[in-house]
């Protein structure tokens, strides 16, 4: 029994490898993104959009998790909703890129 150890290990790493492959998970921002919210236009936009972003004056910060509970607000565009963006992928790829 002994001398099967090492194969016994490297059969469970080949399966925890492979299984990082397979299962799925939802990647996208997290609730602690920050975000600029108009309150006149009722429209939100990621801190990398808004310099282009046409708001008003009537502006706040806020996370993306507290904007994503009030169904009022909308992406101001589509540079905001490609920066939130969830993609489901596999997990190694989740983790590592």
């Amino acid at each position: 029994m002994k001398r099967y150890r090492w194969m016994f290990g490297v059969l469970i790493s080949i399966i925890i490898v492979l299984a990082g492959f397979i299962i799925p998970i939802t990647d996208g921002p997290s609730n602690e993104e920050r975000v600029v919210i108009d309150y006149t236009l009722n429209l939100y936009s990621s801190a990398a959009c808004f310099d282009t972003a046409g708001f008003t004056n009537n502006i706040d910060e806020s996370t993306y998790g507290e904007v994503k509970d009030h169904n009022q607000f909308l992406p101001e565009s589509s540079c905001t909703a490609v920066e939130f963006k969830s993609v489901l992928a596999p997990l190694w790829f989740a983790w590592f890129l």
